[in-house]
């Protein structure tokens, strides 16, 4: 069989925590390598990445991409680049909105907003009301864990982990303080209902809270968002606290920075310190039961869980509507309630459960393959690419005024 012609795709990354984009992201491309493709990742913060970036070019581009928008912006003679050279960027997006709203708008014909999480989408389209091509991705996919099989699950020396970056909810809730008294309140009573929720979505909670004390949610979008990431980190680190708080009695692994706030209180949890993304595979394939807690989404999954499924750990975590229905068949997940008081009975039962789960972690490894396949993933961004390349005859027949309304 005679391969395609050599086809090169460039990954953008910037800085960010242990390196876990520039990872998965290399990981990912490797998945399209044996169809011709070529996978690039340009590191943003390097020294001369755009000469590197120039030579690839020169070779021909199918495609450029970045998790959370990352290169979507940037500019060649004040115009878009990806307009410019004529390349489709996709922007793949799982991150709320208000955490970075720039990324999420861009006045480009040759950068596409691709969405991980529906929830995302629909504020996209209810507030930034962005003019660019924007879709939902066909399938949320991860590169498979090579090292799955290293280890079998009864011989692992790693009982539970947690491998996470820490935030602590309270000293959040404090900054609140300096806040005006309305925008405050907005965010108080939005908690008070948002953390005894189980996981999902928060935003009707958010915005019936900004109808109550009368906060526009048309205009001033900059405060809107501004509140709307407050009261997300908090209602994610009061559930991450939660779960630490009960294995702290536990000799449970946990990875990451910012635990300075419980670590002091631990009898027999261990807390290291963050890990490079390239030991994540390792640090999987020797771990029992992988701790999670999750975003503030009802559609999907966080990729902690597949990771975990697909490594053949045995996966505790909270649990939204999507997860109770995907995974009710899968014996190797444990869904827990962070607001439950007998979450410290339930973790103690499952981290000293005798069972042995050595043979049914392939029901999670099946699922995975299945359901999150890291080259479905690939070849659903190279579709968007290839749409908007499609497109490009078609820019003549509306004034850019238009186009970009």
């Amino acid at each position: 069989m005679t391969m395609p012609p050599l086809r090169n795709i460039v990954a953008f990354v910037g800085e960010n925590e242990n390196g876990i984009l520039r990872q998965f992201s290399r990981d990912l491309m490797a998945l399209v390598e044996p169809d011709g493709y070529r996978g690039h990742v340009i590191d943003l913060h390097a020294s001369g990445w755009p000469q590197r970036l120039a030579e690839i070019a020169r070779d021909g581009i199918v495609m450029a991409w970045g998790i959370a928008g990352i290169g979507a912006i940037l500019e060649s003679e004040g115009r878009n680049l990806w307009d410019t050279i004529k390349v489709p960027f996709v922007s793949v997006l799982a991150d709320p909105p208000c955490a970075l709203p720039r990324n999420h708008f861009i006045r480009a014909h040759y950068v596409a907003n691709a969405y991980v999480f529906e929830e995302w989408l629909r504020i996209q389209r209810e507030f930034i009301r962005s003019p660019q091509y924007s879709t939902l991705i066909n399938c949320v996919g991860l590169p498979s864990q090579p090292e799955r099989d290293t280890i079998p699950w009864r011989d692992r020396p790693q009982r539970m982990a947690f491998i996470k970056t820490g935030g602590d909810p309270e000293a959040r809730r404090k900054d609140w303080a300096t806040l005006p008294p309305r925008w405050r309140a907005i965010l108080e009573d939005a908690a008070a209902v948002a953390v005894q929720r189980s996981t999902g979505d928060i935003t009707d909670i958010f915005l019936a809270a900004c109808k109550e004390h009368g906060l526009s949610t048309e205009h001033r979008l900059e405060i809107l968002f501004t509140l709307m990431q407050a009261l997300d980190l908090y209602v994610r680190e009061c559930r991450m606290t939660s779960v630490v708080t009960a294995v702290l009695d536990l000799p449970v692994d946990i990875y990451g920075r910012g635990w300075e706030y419980l670590s002091h209180k631990a009898t027999r949890a261990r807390f290291h310190p963050a890990i490079d993304a390239a030991h994540l595979a390792s640090i999987y394939a020797a771990t029992q039961f992988s701790l999670n807690t999750s975003p503030n989404i009802s559609s999907g999954l966080h990729e902690r869980v597949a990771c975990g499924l697909d490594s053949r750990c045995c996966v505790v975590s909270d649990e939204n509507a999507f997860m109770k229905k995907m995974l009710a068949h899968v014996p190797t997940f444990f869904g827990i309630d962070p607001n439950s008081p007998e979450l410290t009975d339930r973790l103690a039962q499952i981290y000293y459960d005798k069972t042995d789960y050595t043979d049914a972690t392939q029901v999670g490894v099946d699922l995975v393959s299945r359901q999150f396949d890291g080259r479905t993933l690939m070849f659903s961004l190279l579709r968007i690419a290839e749409e908007m390349r499609s497109a490009d005859p078609l820019f003549s027949l509306l004034p850019e005024a238009l186009a970009f309304v």
